[in-house]
């Protein structure tokens, strides 16, 4: 297991890579972009699949409607990894937290796979777990329950074995992070989404396509909510001069940079990995070993991963 020194190294070296291949233009186009990604991020996802083989659908995430309809493919993927690092470990801390749980779907698979452990799923608003839990055929896990909260401002007092999320627009995954650091969680598991929206950006770099198109319907929409200050996608704690998120990356890019990368996230899978693998620096100047692909991540606090892998082995 490469410790925390080299993990540092190989995402710096990545994001610095794909920072160079941002300036250079090089993004938007499939075939360059595929290229530069195997190029930069090669060590990266070699480590990711190491750790978790059998990643489905493709080497990356892609900025496509297809890429976007298998995210469900990689959710079920991540869920089988949940079960798999906390099988038999619920003497450590038997709560896991599923933030911006939305509908509640995911946290109640969780709920369902990992019995013994209590799942707590939370969200600004109720209105979808609620629809959900009364669907007639869904039976419901008695280890499951639903808590209103705001990510930006958590008020749950626990501290989960481990926070899981499935999707957070923008800044929404920043604050889940922050949330598994500051709740002392020894495990992170989740995916991100909506790049284009951190720091409560609501543009995008215009580009001939039906995707999009649609993400800027998307931000038309969210620009007006913003506006009305309904406060569930934006939090000035996430506001442009919090960004990069780690002392490393800042140290290679402004915030001005990075918000030009986000509105470029769009059709471009370079941005949206530079974007995470800010996050994942972030993670590893905080105390964990951190693998990431494909906009997904787990993240264990060091010396329990350590302790992990002596035990278990490495799969």
């Amino acid at each position: 297991m490469a410790d925390r020194k080299c993990q540092l190294e190989m995402g710096a070296e990545a994001i610095g890579g794909l920072l160079e291949e941002f300036r250079a233009g090089n993004v938007g186009r499939r075939d360059v972009e595929k290229d530069r990604l195997e190029r930069h991020l090669g060590e990266v996802s070699r480590r990711w699949n190491e750790r978790f083989p059998g990643l489905p659908e493709g080497q990356f995430a892609y900025s496509s409607f297809k890429g976007i309809s298998r995210r469900r493919v990689r959710d079920e993927y991540l869920k089988g990894i949940i079960a798999g690092l906390l099988e038999g470990s619920e003497g450590e801390g038997k709560t896991i937290v599923n933030p911006i749980c939305v509908w509640g779907r995911h946290a109640r698979d969780v709920a369902r796979r990992l019995g013994a452990f209590r799942v707590i799923g939370t969200d600004i608003q109720s209105v979808g777990d609620w629809l959900y839990g009364h669907i007639p055929w869904k039976k419901q896990p008695e280890n499951y329950e639903f808590r209103r909260d705001d990510i930006f401002s958590p008020k749950a007092e626990v501290e989960p074995a481990a926070v899981v999320f499935f999707g957070a627009c923008g800044s929404l995954s920043d604050a889940a992070i922050d949330y598994a650091i500051e709740s002392n969680a020894l495990l992170l598991v989740c995916r991100t989404c909506c790049h284009d929206n951190i720091s409560g950006n609501t543009e995008v770099v215009k580009r001939f396509g039906l995707l999009n198109l649609a993400f800027r319907f998307k931000n038309f929409v969210y620009a007006r909510r913003r506006k009305k200050g309904k406060g569930d996608y934006f939090s000035a704690k996430y506001s442009k001069d919090h960004y990069p998120r780690s002392q490393a990356a800042r140290g290679l890019a402004n915030s001005d940079e990075l918000i030009e990368v986000a509105r470029n996230t769009v059709g471009s899978d370079i941005c949206r990995s530079i974007i995470d693998l800010d996050r994942y620096l972030h993670l590893a100047e905080a105390g964990y070993d951190v693998w990431y692909r494909g906009e997904m991540f787990v993240a264990q606090i060091a010396a329990k991963a350590q302790r992990h892998e002596e035990t278990h082995g490495v799969d």
